[in-house]
């Protein structure tokens, strides 16, 4: 029964970490979206091909659309365009903050768990393992989620022997 149950847990945890990644894929998309359209409507060159580049750097644990955006603006201020400057750091962190909710709440909705455990998760991976810890999560929570999923469904069939 345990050998069963835990093959059962591995098979789920892999179609987790599929939906784990189609969530990523649904933000991946959202930032470039919202990254395109603040581009345009701010007049950039190449608005929607920076979108793309950012949002794909975005994808980076950590550091993440920081590391274009930060250096982007404060050259913007350096060069004089203060105004630039600001609209890209009120995007930066709007969609910083955007993505901060959003995530946790696709990846518990599409994984069928609470909200906030992909958030633990998360952070304890992190101050375990440091930065590794951002994979070590991706990889725990459809653990998790498998195991839940695979318990509440031996308990629905006990329940139903009874």
């Amino acid at each position: 029964m345990q050998t069963n149950f835990w093959k059962r847990v591995g098979l789920q945890t892999i179609d987790n970490i599929k939906l784990y990644f189609a969530a990523e894929l649904k933000l991946l998309i959202f930032t470039m979206l919202v990254y395109g359209v603040a581009f345009w409507l701010l007049d950039i060159t190449n608005a929607w091909l920076i979108a793309i580049g950012i949002s794909l750097v975005a994808l980076l644990p950590v550091v993440g659309s920081g590391i274009v955006f930060i250096p982007w603006i404060l050259i913007e201020w350096l060069q004089g365009d203060v105004q630039l400057g600001w609209w890209l750091f009120a995007i930066y962190v709007g969609v910083e903050i955007a993505q901060e909710i959003i995530q946790p709440i696709l990846i518990g909705k599409d994984l069928k768990i609470p909200f906030w455990l992909p958030i633990v998760v998360t952070i304890v991976a992190t101050m375990i393992f440091n930065l590794f810890g951002v994979i070590v999560a991706s990889i725990l929570i459809p653990l998790i989620a498998a195991y839940q999923q695979v318990k509440a469904v031996d308990k629905n069939q006990d329940s139903d022997k009874i």
